[in-house]
């Protein structure tokens, strides 16, 4: 367990500063509060390009999948985005 969430926590280490602590701080703080879909959206947004990740985020657009939308909506309300 401890070696996947330390592939997590490099992952969430993005070429955006901001991005690195929204990331991170929602791995630290709400993944393991997930279930199991959940935890694999965010695997799966971690995919995702920066930019696409950050303009979701500050509500710039929404991505096209269920699963990503919702993770994205956690991540909001846990920063306490509008």
């Amino acid at each position: 367990m401890e070696t996947e969430r330390s592939r997590l926590l490099w992952r969430c280490r993005r070429g955006i500063r901001e991005m690195d602590i929204v990331l991170t701080e929602f791995l630290e703080q709400s993944y393991d509060t997930l279930h199991d879909d959940g935890k694999k959206a965010f695997v799966r947004l971690l995919d995702e390009p920066d930019l696409d990740i950050l303009n979701w985020i500050m509500g710039k657009g929404e991505p096209e999948n269920i699963a990503l939308k919702n993770i994205i909506l956690l991540i909001r309300q846990s920063r306490h985005i509008e």
